[in-house]
């Protein structure tokens, strides 16, 4: 081969290399134009929400929950009562805080469990008097500590515990004749579920609503087995309406939007107990992982502003969007909670209180005529401003003459009346509902 030709084939190969580095240098300028375009877009978006007053880091969460300046705060005696609190010394015979099941409703205590819990209120005796104390005050901020998010506080397991004792109260004064003190319990673990409603993390909310689910069950005991003034039923139905008006999903899932964020951008929080770090992340993948945050919760917060059966429907495809998203995308899948199940979560908890509400008005009816009623809307309006709607179907709920009681419920998530029964009734995965039953 000639000079020339070995010239021609050298510059032939200089220009390869020059147009495979053109290609390198233009797909990294792609990259980084990419990386900015999307960092200035996230960056936009979360200065958007922290425009509009919400939080995006834990510090801004702390600032966005705190009480004023000056206000009185229930968290100091709570934990007192937290602390005075003192297990059971006969569990196999103490229900809730034991081993032991309560009887069918209407039915006696046997005399076993009767001193049992006798002796158990005895030993909480200071722990009831500061739950009762702490009611008195409207507001409560627990102190949190970020490193124990997104998993939990430390106070909700001691708050389980208190939610249990009232409970347990309140069934002991209704059968034994003291429906003024089960009407205290029922009204403190009222209050005690509320407590947590500045708390941050869903977690918080489930274990509120968890609470608001006992006293409700237990006011239901309650009922079968005393019988109330017509005071005592007003300031009840106060109560429980008072818990339904402060249960706030909207405003749990804009703290848990934040939670969801700051556990991306540091995933040390996403580090289960005893380790040390967190998800290993390429560079980019916690702005994507953000950006999805935003979304999925922005169509979360939005759905649960609707009225339900509809913001159940908006929940699931909320969800879907999620399941469709790539592997790419395993922040969200990871750190997205089920959504769709909190939200029936939350319609149960607003419906046992429906439940609830309507069921003293029933009694409140019964009290004045000595029977209680046909039809729900002979509560209507004195007693009741109308039937409640059943959050599961959009009907107003069920209602059902028994001798002598009666049956309200609500269908359960499946949307489908199975005329009343509850989940101890049918096998294990067939359909049940919501009821509130009276049998006296």
């Amino acid at each position: 081969m000639s000079d020339n030709g070995k010239g021609r084939s050298k510059r032939l190969t200089l220009k390869g290399w020059h147009v495979t580095v053109a290609v390198i240098v233009a797909l990294a300028g792609l990259i980084a134009l990419y990386i900015v375009i999307t960092r200035a877009r996230l960056d936009r978006r979360l200065e958007a929400l922290r425009a509009a007053g919400y939080p995006t880091t834990l510090a801004e969460l702390a600032e966005y929950n705190r009480l004023p300046a000056g206000t009185a705060n229930a968290a100091g005696v709570y934990m007192e009562a937290f602390a005075a609190y003192a297990p059971p010394l006969d569990g196999t015979n103490v229900p809730h805080l034991g081993t032991a099941r309560l009887p069918d409703r209407g039915k006696p205590l046997p005399e076993p469990m009767v001193k049992a819990i006798s002796q158990c209120l005895a030993s909480n005796r200071q722990c009831l008097s500061l739950l009762r104390e702490a009611a008195g005050i409207q507001d409560c901020d627990y102190d949190w500590d970020p490193r124990t998010l997104p998993t939990g506080l430390p106070q909700l397991g001691d708050i389980r515990h208190c939610a249990q004792l009232l409970g347990l109260g309140a069934v002991y004064y209704s059968h034994t004749g003291d429906p003024n003190a089960a009407m205290r319990c029922v009204e403190d673990g009222l209050r005690l579920a509320d407590s947590l409603r500045r708390q941050p993390a869903l977690i918080a909310y489930l274990v509120r609503v968890a609470c608001v689910g006992l006293a409700v069950r237990t006011l239901e005991r309650s009922l079968n087995a005393a019988v109330f003034t017509d005071e005592q039923l007003m300031e009840l139905s106060e109560a429980l309406a008072a818990t339904a008006g402060t249960l706030d999903l909207t405003q749990t899932l804009i703290t848990e939007r934040c939670v969801m964020i700051e556990t991306c951008r540091n995933p040390f929080l996403a580090a289960g107990p005893g380790q040390s770090v967190g998800p290993r992340m390429l560079p980019g993948m916690r702005r994507t992982g953000i950006a999805d945050i935003l979304n999925y919760m922005d169509d979360c917060i939005e759905a649960s502003k609707l009225p339900p059966p509809e913001r159940l429907t908006r929940f699931r495809e909320a969800a879907g969007k999620v399941e469709d998203l790539s592997v790419l995308h395993f922040m969200i899948k990871m750190l997205a909670p089920a959504m769709g199940r909190v939200a029936e979560i939350d319609s149960r908890a607003r419906a046992h209180l429906d439940l609830a509400r309507t069921a003293l008005a029933v009694e409140r009816y019964r009290l004045a005529t000595g029977k209680v009623p046909e039809r729900l809307e002979e509560l209507v309006p004195q007693y009741l401003k109308g039937a409640p709607t059943d959050p599961f179907d959009g009907q107003p709920i069920r209602y059902r003459r028994t001798d002598p009681g009666y049956l309200l419920y609500n269908v359960g998530e499946d949307g489908q009346d199975n005329g009343g029964k509850e989940k101890t009734e049918v096998t294990r995965g067939d359909p049940y509902d919501w009821p509130f039953i009276v049998t006296r």
